[in-house]
Formats: structure tokens, C-alpha cells, sequence
């Protein structure tokens, strides 16, 4: 199913970066069934393989439909884990069915200083702050915010609240303005501004120690992203067609690695062996920049072309330097670079 979508989607890449990608698209993803592959298997949902698949062949056809479709993921799948039947039982149905579509906010708890925070009042929490990146904002029906936790006595708190709001402008919750992003273009991102939205205690889905979430979501981060692997193949399959000499170099090196980076997701516990994490993943980053330059360098000044695949795949690479970035993967990016 996501190959025949994927076939769709390449042939409107250019439009949909132009234009946004729109709810048509992510019918079409829901009809398909990809937007329960994160979900329960009596929702829909795929097995871990399936689902780097899938986000492969996204990813490769058009980045900006993948990654209103990744943004997608997270609500699934924290919600799936939740504690809290009842909101699990309002919203997973929906949102794996593509009736409702999510989106993120909280990339702003990876960094050193958070900058949306949550207070108590009667019957929830209080958001307030600057959220910089929420994709697919005025497309998406819901948000999982996430704030870090400020006590109203003397400011200090050590933990983290998620929730599920309405993904609507309104004066506690508005768009600080459309993000002009060098690649991503048609993906609707928007930074958010907070200002007294109140998340219900019922709209909780996880309250946690900052700590033990931060590490468990820095070990995930140090994992190679399957989006890396497929726009770097789709470079290499339109690059086979013009200079099938160099695609059959570079291929059998980005297969190995492939091999290499999901054996590590399948085989080692999750916690483990971060450093090598952190060096496949940089491994991958650079080596999927090389695939799409041996690409755009083929393709000469047609490349150049916004309607031309070669510059879409390599600035889509280049985004992948960005995606889910912290200080750890930066510095094991760097590292591979000088070495």
C-alpha cells in the first residue's frame, strides 16, 4: 500500500512542496492504512520493520508529505502508552483511522532551555511560552503539547506534562507566524505562542520525571532515521537511470549500513551502545548527502529545478542533518565530518 502511494505522491512532490500538502494527501495516506502503523494491531498497526518501510518509501517520494506524516507518529504512539484509557479510547480510534491528524509540540524539551511551562490549577495545568516548530498546523485536527512543569511557590519542579488540545488559533494558543524553511516547505510549520492554555487533567497523557523521559528520548534520537535511508535509495534509483556506474558504487554502501542500523534497532536493547548509535547515524546522515550530490552533480543544471527531484532529495537530506537534533547527535555528526 505505501508503495502504491509513494508512486502517487513522487509524481506531485514538486506541487506539494510548493503548495502545501493538504488533507487530500493524508486521506489517502488514511485510506492506505499508514496513518495506524504506529497504532495497535487491532488499530492497524505494523510491525517495527513494516513501519521504517513505510517512512523509507515516504520519505523518498515526497519529504513534505512524510513528514506531515511523521509529526503524525508520536501522537500515536505516546498515546498508545498512555495511562489514560479514557482519552486513549476518544482519540487512538480516530486518529489511526486518518478521521482525526495530529502534530507535535514539544521539541522544545530537547533543548537546554525549555521554554513552554506548566503550572497547576483547578482540574489541569496552565501552558505558557514559545514553542518553535509545530508541523502541520492549520492542517492537523489535534496537538500533543509538552511542557516542563513550574511550581507556583518557588518555580522548581523536575517534570514533564503531555496533552491533547485542539490544534485551533484561539488567544491561549496562537500561530506566531509560518516558518520560510529551506527544505519541508509545503509542511505547514508554524511556531506556536502559549499563553494560559489550559490542558485538563482528563487531556493528560503522560506526567513523568523530566529525567527518565529525556534519556529515554535521547536514546531513541541516537538511532538512524529510516527517512535518511529512503531519500538517500530514491537518489540512487534516479541516479541508476543517468549514471548507473556511480549509483552501483554508492548502493551496496548504503545497503550495508541499512543492515548495519536496523540489525542495531532489532537485535540490541534500546539503552545500549549509544555511542554506535550515534555513529551510524551520522555515518547515514553523510552518506545520504553523498548519494543526492552524486545525483544533483548527474542531473547538471536541470537539477536545479524546482520541479526537479535532485535539489528536492538532496535539500530533503540536508534537512535530515536537522531532524530530532540534540547537542549529542550535532556532536557525532561533526565528529564523522572532521574524520
Amino acid at each position: 500500500a505505501a508503495a502504491d502511494v509513494a508512486r502517487d505522491l513522487a509524481a506531485d512532490a514538486a506541487r506539494l512542496e510548493r503548495e502545501g500538502v493538504d488533507r487530500a494527501v493524508t486521506d489517502r495516506l488514511a485510506a492506505a492504512g499508514l496513518l495506524a502503523v504506529a497504532g495497535p494491531p487491532e488499530l492497524g498497526g505494523a510491525w517495527p520493520a513494516e513501519q521504517r518501510r513505510v517512512a523509507e518509501l515516504l520519505a523518498g517520494s515526497s519529504p513534505d508529505a512524510w513528514f506531515v506524516w511523521f509529526q503524525h507518529g508520536p501522537v500515536v504512539k505516546m498515546l498508545k502508552a498512555s495511562d489514560n484509557e479514557d482519552l486513549k479510547a476518544r482519540h487512538l480510534p480516530e486518529l489511526c483511522a486518518g478521521r482525526e491528524l495530529g502534530g507535535v509540540a514539544y521539541s522544545h524539551l530537547r533543548t537546554p532551555t525549555p521554554s513552554v511551562f506548566a503550572t497547576r490549577v483547578e482540574g489541569g495545568w496552565s501552558l505558557s511560552g514559545f514553542q518553535p516548530w509545530c508541523t502541520g498546523w492549520g492542517l492537523t485536527d489535534v496537538v500533543l503539547v509538552g511542557a516542563l512543569v513550574r511550581s507556583q511557590e518557588d518555580g522548581v519542579d523536575d517534570r514533564v506534562v503531555f496533552g491533547i488540545v485542539p490544534a485551533t488559533d484561539r488567544p491561549e494558543m496562537t500561530s506566531a507566524g509560518e516558518l520560510t524553511l529551506a527544505s519541508m516547505a509545503g509542511t505547514s510549520t508554524h511556531a506556536l505562542r502559549l499563553d494560559g492554555l489550559v490542558l485538563p487533567d482528563d487531556h493528560v497523557v503522560l506526567l513523568a520525571d523530566r529525567e527518565p523521559w529525556a534519556q529515554v528520548d535521547s536514546a531513541n534520537n541516537c538511532n538512524v532515521q529510516p527517512s535518511t535511508f529512503g531519500i538517500a535509495l530514491a537518489a540512487l534509483d534516479l541516479l541508476a537511470v543517468r549514471e548507473p556506474d556511480t549509483a552501483m558504487q554508492l548502493r551496496p554502501r548504503l545497503l550495508e549500513l541499512r543492515v548495519r542500523a536496523y540489525r542495531m534497532l532489532d537485535e540490541v536493547d534500546p539503552g545500549a551502545q549509544l555511542d554506535r548509535r550515534l555513529a551510524l547515524r551520522a555515518e547515514a546522515l553523510l552518506l545520504g548527502i553523498e548519494c543526492c550530490t552524486a545525483l544533483l552533480a548527474a542531473r547538471g543544471g536541470q537539477g536545479m529545478d524546482l520541479a526537479e527531484p535532485a535539489q528536492r532529495l538532496l535539500r530533503a537530506a540536508a534537512f535530515q542533518l536537522v531532524h530530532s537534533q540534540a547537542a549529542h547527535v550535532r556532536a557525532a555528526t561533526l565528529e564523522a565530518l572532521v574524520a
